[in-house]
């Protein structure tokens, strides 16, 4: 296992199998001086491991690397998609695992060791690895979270909480001991927060307990978001009667500091991301005029082509449901808020009525007139998609800008030229203690434009500037322009 982590890790949180240009970016970035990569069970729904475990060995069998020159982190507590259907089905069935957390109807949550036992089997035969260095808690706070909601008070919430932290630790350590994990450790969205916020995590109480199980514990890695907008990791005290930083109380203690998030900043009025926008300039007119050209199309095919359906039936219904894109843009597009929001939207929105008219027509539609309507109207769907992202990334460009004049005016000139991302990983990675800045790099071009930072210097003052940037934005809101 290496033991000198790369400043920028590989994130594997949008990253799946199958998908040709995930494999070549983290083929490239493990081939170009990246030896850290971090997934989990419920990345992709297993489709990430499953892509690491390929390039990993892939390298391996061509003897480009071995299996000690990469630090393999992964996590498991999240229940989702197939694996909630699978525990469901088990519930009814009278076989569940201990303290699961029923967040939501599409989210369960769980830390126990039974459900680790089983989460470990599949993850393994996903990764296909004989041992994983570092396994961490993924996001244990929704115990909080929930029990939050229900009114409980919080020191019986904590006492809870941190009782079954312990018992997840014992059981790692036993895996530890086995070989199949070398390190364990939590990733938590709540170890900057303050420390009388319900969802809290206090590091302190977590290095106790894993000194109370074993002196020579495995627990050694902990993981955080850190940003220049939420800053909370170099700036709250949270950590013994509030004197230290959870990353001032990491270094103490010699843990390893893996941090995510550090392009994408949630705040009160939804995520920032801190990177460049490309697009193509918005003239209103002609947005407007592709409005009316999409409602019109919208029009002439439920009048005309869906009148041969039956109006009453499913089918029927889905479709013409499908057809209020060009209305619904009209109503809403200034008030998507950004452009991550808008591109929320495309995925769990227009996206999915797209692939309901595209089956339509390619199962049902014969006539080809009507193929020839159907398919010119999916084509000024996507151009008028692309002129309201065009919109959203004009405005995010003019934020962006503002955060990058801020940060130039505490950064050395050197360091001015180079792009936001680039900017925001270098800045994070600089900071004291921290070991490994973690980055989505779905594409080749991601990979390329953070590995010209890798290597480079240091960034001395990286504390004050991100300090500085976010009170900025918390303060001025008029120039970040978020909402």
């Amino acid at each position: 296992m290496t033991e000198k982590f790369s400043s920028i890790g590989f994130g594997c949180y949008r990253i799946n199998n199958g998908i040709e240009q995930h494999y070549e970016s983290l083929y490239k970035a493990l081939t170009s001086g990246i030896n850290l990569i971090d997934t989990s069970s419920n990345y992709s729904m297993g489709g990430s491991e499953i892509l690491v475990g390929r390039v990993m060995n892939d390298l391996f069998e061509k003897e480009i690397l071995r299996r000690d020159d990469i630090c393999l982190v992964t996590k498991a507590g999240y229940i989702q998609g197939n694996l909630l259907r699978e525990l469901k089905s088990d519930k009814e069935n009278g076989k569940e695992f201990e303290d699961v957390v029923e967040e939501s109807d599409r989210l369960w949550h769980c830390i126990s060791p039974d459900f680790l036992e089983d989460q470990l089997q599949r993850q393994f035969e996903r990764l296909n690895t004989p041992y994983i260095d570092y396994y961490l808690l993924h996001n244990p706070e929704y115990f909080l979270d929930n029990a939050s909601g229900k009114n409980m008070p919080k020191e019986e919430a904590d006492k809870i909480y941190y009782g079954r932290i312990e018992k997840a630790f014992r059981f790692l350590e036993e895996k530890c001991k086995s070989g199949v994990l070398k390190y364990y450790g939590v990733s938590s969205n709540t170890f900057p927060a303050y420390s009388d916020d319900p969802s809290f995590t206090s590091l302190e109480k977590l290095y106790s307990i894993a000194g109370s199980i074993s002196h020579d514990n495995r627990f050694k890695m902990i993981q955080m978001p850190l940003n220049l907008i939420e800053a909370g990791a170099v700036r709250n005290k949270n950590q013994e009667n509030k004197t230290k930083t959870v990353l001032e109380f990491a270094m103490e203690k010699d843990l390893r500091v893996l941090i995510n998030r550090p392009m994408n900043a949630i705040t009160s009025k939804g995520l920032v991301r801190l990177a460049e926008f490309s697009s193509e300039p918005f003239e209103e007119k002609d947005f407007i005029k592709q409005i009316k050209l999409v409602k019109l199309l919208e029009e002439d095919i439920i009048n005309e082509k869906l009148s041969a359906d039956d109006p009453g039936g499913e089918e029927y219904k889905k479709l013409k449901n499908s057809l209020i894109t060009g209305k619904q843009i009209e109503e809403n597009w200034k008030f998507f808020g950004s452009i991550e929001h808008f591109n929320d939207m495309i995925r769990q929105l227009f996206a999915p009525r797209i692939n309901t008219i595209l089956e339509h027509t390619e199962k049902k539609i014969t006539d080809e007139g009507a193929k020839e309507l159907f398919g010119n109207y999916i084509r000024e769907v996507y151009r008028l998609l692309n002129l309201t992202g065009n919109y959203y990334k004009l405005r995010a460009d003019k934020r962006n800008r503002f955060i990058s004049k801020l940060i130039n005016e505490k950064l050395e000139s050197r360091y001015h030229n180079l792009t936001l991302s680039r900017k925001s990983v270098l800045i994070i990675s600089s900071v004291k203690g921290v070991d490994c800045v973690l980055a989505g790099m779905t594409k080749p071009s991601y990979a390329d434009d953070l590995l010209k930072v890798l290597n480079a210097e240091k960034i001395s003052n990286a504390e004050e500037i991100i300090k500085y940037i976010s009170a900025e934005t918390e303060s001025a809101e008029k120039g970040l322009e978020i909402g």
